[in-house]
């Protein structure tokens, strides 16, 4: 049998998505890296794209990801590779809600996004700012991202941009 979803109905309460958000962003903002991953459906994508390409529907992205395995692969490179002034990051979200659910049930949400980067030695400055469109499965008491598309307002990014958003 095949049920109509009405997409404004049986949206999550905005505090168990918030709740979600929060989650994500402090194990992020605490350098939890190897947890990152955690937050993802195996079959996930992961983008970070300049709202130019975006907008034009060209697929050309900063990051790109289609898998958690692709994510722990990135967490990896982070942790054993990368050579990079020490530095701490801090990611605010605001104007977050669920804009209701896609044809296969999963919740479509929209939050604004603002990093700022702290060199240790510097002051704070606002690393990137951009508008994210999550797709969303219910797990559980919680969520996973299917998908987190991170559309960042300039085409202009720091060469430092490797960690996640």
């Amino acid at each position: 049998m095949n049920i109509a979803i009405d997409r404004q109905t049986s949206l999550p309460s905005r505090a168990r998505l918030a709740d979600f958000y929060d989650r994500y962003f402090e194990a992020l903002d605490d350098l939890r890296l190897e947890e990152w991953p955690e937050f993802f459906v195996d079959d996930c994508l992961f983008e970070v794209i300049p709202r130019e390409n975006w907008q034009a529907g060209y697929k050309l992205c900063t990051i790109q990801a289609d898998s958690k395995g692709m994510l722990v692969d990135r967490v990896q490179g982070i942790l054993k590779t990368q050579v990079y002034a020490p530095r701490a990051f801090r990611r605010f979200y605001s104007g977050l809600r669920a804009t209701g659910r896609n044809n296969n049930g999963f919740i479509e949400t929209r939050q604004n996004v603002i990093v700022a980067q702290t060199l240790i030695d510097g002051p704070s400055m606002i690393h990137l700012c951009g508008v994210a469109y999550d797709l969303l499965e219910e797990a559980g008491d919680g969520f996973l991202f299917r998908e987190r598309i991170f559309v960042i307002d300039s085409e202009m990014i720091p060469n430092s941009f490797i960690f996640p958003a």
